[in-house]
């Protein structure tokens, strides 16, 4: 991956630092305008994506084909089994990537909360991010709660430089502390992913 896409993978990831996604795509998504207010869902992330109650505090082992791993501020999840992780150019930010594409990568991470909530967070680092980078489409941007938490999720797609990618990122926070999950992969092979970031919904910890 150049270290132009790199940079504004690790930029959108942790300016961004938060983690979010959640709520719902009840409806099918439709793209708008970066700096429009997000969105309300009344469903749980981890339900939503897991099909089961709230979460147990004890990390169940990670799925067939996954491996669990632990980040900045002991935040865990699974990523799969091969992929190399590394620092991701910010702090509190690590990454994983496909050893067969490095087109495909994963982020996770976690760092002291900002003053302002979740969703303000994500608004700014939209605007900031369709700024830089090249064809920028909001999917989704939409609050929600995880395993209890307050969260938001943030989809989208975007030319990081090496081509469209798409990005779906959760950020939520616990107490004082920001966790964040995200996956990315080029457009035509997001079916891919999308199962990925699924089970790091699924398998993510606190």
């Amino acid at each position: 991956m150049s270290s132009r896409s790199l940079a504004v993978s690790c930029a959108a990831l942790y300016l961004v630092v938060s983690a979010v996604v959640g709520v719902a795509l009840l409806a099918t998504p439709q793209p708008v305008p970066p700096a429009v207010a997000v969105s309300d869902g009344p469903t749980s992330v981890a339900e939503r994506n897991a099909g089961e109650p709230p979460m147990p505090p004890t990390p169940p082992r990670p799925p067939n084909g996954f491996q669990r791993v632990t980040g900045p501020q002991m935040v865990q999840t699974v990523i799969p089994l091969g992929w190399r992780v590394a620092r991701g150019g910010a702090p509190g930010a690590m990454r994983a990537t496909d050893p067969a594409d490095g087109g495909r990568f994963v982020a996770f991470g976690g760092a002291p909360a900002p003053d302002q909530d979740l969703a303000t967070t994500r608004v700014t680092n939209e605007s900031k991010l369709a700024a830089r980078t090249d064809d920028y489409e909001r999917i989704d941007l939409i609050r929600a709660t995880y395993a209890g938490h307050p969260a938001v999720e943030w989809e989208y797609q975007h030319d990081d430089g090496s081509g469209p990618q798409h990005v779906r990122a959760l950020f939520w926070q616990v107490d004082d502390v920001e966790y964040f999950i995200v996956a990315s992969g080029p457009v035509e092979h997001w079916q891919r992913m999308q199962p990925i970031y699924d089970q790091m919904v699924a398998n993510s910890r606190p």
